[in-house]
């Protein structure tokens, strides 16, 4: 009877740069006569007597199983760039061994997971293992708003970053870390809160393609883009000539209603004709000096552009559009249903009522729709798709490229493939000091060297002479930076030179605590602690 070989048991995770050494068994019945042979890409074979690779051709050549296991290792060597180890293990079928039965595994584009598959159906078991350059993994801080919009008091923030360098598959340890964010001219912060794991924060980008009807939905259910009114009666044509510029009151997509457009028809702007020109979807018949509305269409759920992917994206996801038109919209699943109450008559007599719940539609946030992944060294790099949102957007999504913030540990797994945890995290101002440029006596004046840091009405000022006998008094004046004066609440007298300090603002922030990686198993990579969450700049 054949002696069957069942098992190959080896660490076939991404291995670092600086290498490994890693323990292999293979586990059959006694007497199974096996060879084994490694090769890099390269075309190098491992020697498994001097435990390095070189050209000549060597296995472990022959070797007999007993006590139901055979035991070795495997010294990977450190590299300069990315190298792949393919792994063949030979059942010596003129000895009498075979392999266990095959037992496949696909990937989702359909080729072979040969490292999940197990057996062999010939006498040759290939695995495989890829190693990396090592990864930076870069903790930063970012103000959405300001980063994709350039708007609000977080625009022209620095921010000085920590990185870490880790080998791929490997884990960094309990590891202290610190960041730190300057206010921009004028700006000052304040802590809202202190911050927590789920204001860390990754964020991806994707092309969104254009809106998808979902069965039963109204897309123009959203409020009107703008209006205009007619320039010239229009008789059977489709051709609209308005009284102002139709690229800023209008797009294509728009729906147009009003006098002399039948509200049963749906009709549409195909193009801007000219300046002042628009075509319509149908001819109409519409008066001189009509007023017409325009009203975009609004769709929940979206194609993606076929240079895109979803597969870093997860439910609950922030959208982040270029244009900044989108608040408050997350993927989510959609889902349509309608309710309606019975009633269950009783032997005695009684009527109960009972609410029933009919799903009409039901839509995932997330939707492959069959489209195959493409699988690269094992992992997802390219899904195409629809995205679903929670609620109904603008079409001016069409073709933007529109960024998705997923916040906390599950998502940044998600997007990056590593586990975080954080510790000690805190926020901390750093203090600002000044002094004073002349005496003041009795005064709300208060001349300094420098006013930077402060926000009007918040920020205390306290120091030697400052009268705290009810409470520090607040800086009044505008934040400018540089010498001037400030105005404080309340009048105080003091020496030319002493030292004030600004409590509760400041112009930089550190944020700082303990990280871990685990099983980095993605390329180098940023996660940002969004500054928004707990801090406010003014």
């Amino acid at each position: 009877m054949a002696k069957i070989i069942k098992n190959f048991k080896l660490d076939l995770s991404s291995m670092a740069a600086a290498g490994a050494t890693r323990q292999f068994s293979i586990v059959g019945d006694d007497g199974a006569i096996f060879s084994l042979e490694v090769k890099n890409e390269d075309g190098y074979y491992y020697n498994f007597s001097t435990n390095t690779f070189a050209a000549a051709h060597k296995r472990l050549k022959n070797k007999r199983i007993d006590n139901s296991v055979y035991n070795g290792s495997i010294t990977f060597p450190a590299v300069g760039d990315p190298d792949q180890y393919d792994i063949y293990l030979y059942a010596e079928s003129t000895h009498d061994t075979v392999h266990a039965e095959y037992s496949e595994v696909r990937f989702g584009d359909g080729s072979i997971d040969i490292n999940s598959s197990t057996g062999s159906s010939s006498n040759l078991l290939k695995k495989v293992i890829y190693q990396y350059d090592d990864v930076v993994a870069t903790l930063s801080a970012v103000s959405p708003s300001a980063t994709q919009h350039a708007t609000g008091n977080f625009v022209s923030m620095v921010v000085a970053t920590d990185g870490f360098t880790v080998g791929r598959g490997n884990t960094i340890g309990k590891t202290a870390f610190s960041i730190t964010t300057t206010a921009a001219t004028d700006k000052s912060f304040q802590i809202k809160r202190q911050p927590t794991i789920d204001d860390l924060a990754a964020y991806t980008g994707v092309t969104i393609g254009s809106g998808v009807i979902i069965p039963g939905e109204n897309i123009w259910a959203g409020a009107a883009r703008n209006t205009d009114t007619v320039n010239g009666a229009v008789s059977g044509s489709s051709v609209i000539t308005m009284d102002t510029a139709v690229a800023s009151k209008t797009k294509v997509g728009d729906r147009v209603t009003g006098t002399g457009i039948s509200s049963a028809s749906v009709v549409t702007v195909i193009s801007i004709a000219s300046t002042y020109a628009i075509q319509v979807s149908e001819a109409v018949e519409v008066d001189d000096g009509v007023t017409l509305t325009f009203t975009p269409p609004y769709y929940y759920r979206w194609s993606i552009n076929s240079s895109s992917s979803i597969h870093t994206l997860l439910p609950g996801m922030t959208v982040v559009d270029e244009d900044g038109t989108i608040t408050s919209s997350t993927i989510g699943p959609y889902k349509d249903t309608t309710t309606y109450t019975t009633e269950i008559h009783n032997e005695d007599g009684s009527v109960e009522e009972v609410e029933n719940t009919v799903t009409n539609v039901s839509i995932p946030a997330l939707d492959p729709l069959g489209y195959k992944p493409t699988i690269t060294k094992g992992f997802i790099t390219k899904q195409l798709g629809y995205i679903t949102f929670d609620n109904q957007i603008i079409n001016d999504l069409t073709t933007q490229d529109t960024v998705f913030y997923a916040y906390g540990p599950s998502a940044i797994k998600q997007v990056y493939n590593t586990t975080i945890k954080l510790t000690d995290l805190k926020v901390a101002l750093t203090e600002v000091t000044t002094t004073t440029t002349a005496a003041v006596n009795n005064s709300t004046t208060i001349p300094v060297a420098e006013r930077k840091g402060t926000v009007v009405n918040v920020s205390t000022i306290s120091g030697i002479g400052i009268d705290s006998s009810v409470a520090n008094p607040t800086v009044a004046s505008a934040t400018d930076e540089g010498a001037g004066n400030w105005t404080a609440s309340a009048a105080q007298t003091l020496e030319e030179g002493i030292t004030l300090t600004i409590g509760g603002t400041g112009k930089v922030a550190t944020i700082t605590g303990n990280i871990e990686f685990i099983n980095v198993d993605a390329a180098s990579f940023t996660v940002y602690f969004d500054v928004e969450k707990f801090l406010t700049a003014s």
